[in-house]
């Protein structure tokens, strides 16, 4: 069985390792049109905050350790077309103009993201940066070097811990985001207001419902310069623009072969198949099921596509392994601040038709100012756990965030977790443990009859 990879990042990775222990005896080929394989995006608010090991942060892989496991890596290739009928692919080098072709059993997609640019007016080139690989966190360091302001346009993840890194550097900066809320994806809108108080205290302009209607490049006294118009009118000077708006699926090679979903996603099975036969997708390239949301939507996200990566490789040949649906498990950490995210929010629970309610706290530590805020959406009488906010800077909140993905994926409500056996919370106020602490302010918002 020869089994062809397209795309050397988190999914296609962990596709080839998983597909190597499979099945010992296949031919496994990973294409990948960068130099290197497994660049860890991630990483880059490290790299742009002065970190000095990021050279070894930037990857978890690489092409040596794949090769050492018989899985052939093709760098600097760029797969142009894919012929679902022939079953071949074909390729040419990155820098080179002699089209190759090869064929194969089994194909993975996994092609990954770019970022979307803006539907602007105006001349933009040298002033407007993307954060997505190696090269453009280069750019952005160089940016940063003379830089005295700079306008950061989309206001989820990426957006506003890039404004962060900025403003912590002393640069001045402006965060422009579309939505009337910043991180509206994944945040409910008080969850989201002390987020935005937390940046403006630090010094981050923002401005939200703000379309960008043009970017032009422009020379002002000697020197190259960004000026952005929004659509209500309102101009802002400044020495760089990076666009962080979000990314979009790079299933153009394609060719309408494969059916489509949520911006343009290849959709897949709960076992990563595709509409045509021995044809896999995953990662960023793929649609993902999330619990609680009707229809397949696109979530474009690094732990998602180690699962599927590994979950295409255990069902190359047949469906053996159904995939768990997705949480959207987050953690974003903002200086001493960490917000953790899992599940779906109030306001998306409303729009998938749950009668959902939200309870929350704050706990805080006794002897120092660390603390962290709870909101967890619920279903009304059931009481079943739909997701969780955390805000905090109390250690290690990313654990809430585990612990909660799970207890949503295995459908469990606030009493189910109750008198779980969680470990004593020394040292904070109430030490009882969140799902006793919640479960009491549920029994009270919501009271169970009968």
């Amino acid at each position: 069985m020869r089994v062809v990879i397209i795309g050397g990042s988190h999914a296609g990775i962990a596709c080839s390792m998983r597909a190597r222990e499979e099945y010992p005896e296949a031919e496994i080929v990973l294409y990948e049109k960068q130099g290197t394989i497994g660049f860890v995006a991630q990483s880059i608010p490290l790299y742009l905050m002065g970190a000095p090991d990021f050279l070894k942060l930037r990857s978890y892989a690489t092409v040596e350790v794949l090769e050492s496991k018989g899985i052939a890596v093709r760098t600097e290739t760029v797969v142009r077309e894919v012929d679902t009928v022939a079953k071949e692919i074909r390729f040419m080098p990155r820098r080179g103009t002699t089209m190759g072709t090869d064929r194969y059993d089994k194909l993975v997609l996994a092609t990954g993201s770019y970022p979307s640019l803006p539907l602007a007016a105006g001349e933009y080139h040298d002033q407007l940066l993307v954060v997505k690989n190696y090269d453009d966190a280069v750019r952005i360091k160089d940016l940063m070097k003379t830089a005295s302001s700079v306008m950061v346009v989309g206001g989820g993840a990426i957006g506003v811990e890039m404004a962060r890194v900025m403003v912590v550097n002393g640069i001045r900066t402006i965060l422009l985001q579309a939505a009337a809320s910043l991180l509206d994806r994944y945040l409910d809108d008080e969850v989201a207001a002390e987020v935005r108080r937390s940046l403006e205290d630090e010094g981050l302009e923002v401005h939200t419902s703000a379309l960008v209607a043009s970017i032009q490049e422009e020379t002002q006294q000697g020197r190259r310069v960004a000026v952005v118009t929004t659509e209500d009118g309102h101009t802002y000077t400044v020495d760089g623009v990076i666009y962080a708006a979000g990314f979009r699926p790079n299933t153009g090679m394609m060719g309408g072969q494969l059916t489509l979903g949520d911006k343009g996603a290849v959709v897949v099975d709960d076992y990563m198949q595709t509409s045509v036969p021995d044809v896999l997708a995953v990662g960023d390239c793929s649609t993902t099921h999330v619990t609680h949301v009707a229809e397949p939507v696109y979530v474009p996200h690094a732990s998602e596509a180690v699962r599927q990566g590994e979950a295409a490789a255990v069902n190359l040949v047949a469906p053996r392994r159904r995939l768990n649906p997705s949480q959207g498990t987050y953690n974003l950490n903002f200086g001493d601040e960490t917000l953790c995210v899992t599940g779906i929010s109030h306001k998306r629970a409303l729009q998938e038709g749950y009668d959902a309610l939200v309870a929350s706290f704050r706990n805080e530590y006794i002897t120092s100012d660390r603390y962290y805020t709870v909101w967890l959406v619920y279903e009304r009488g059931t009481h079943k756990i739909l997701g969780v906010q955390v805000r905090g800077n109390a250690r290690e909140l990313y654990v809430y965030a585990d612990v909660a993905s799970l207890a949503i994926e295995r459908g469990l409500t606030v009493e189910d977790m109750e008198y779980s056996d969680f470990y004593f919370k020394h040292g904070f106020r109430d030490p009882r443990g969140t799902p006793m602490i919640l479960a009491r302010i549920v029994r009270t918002q919501d009271p169970v009859r009968g």
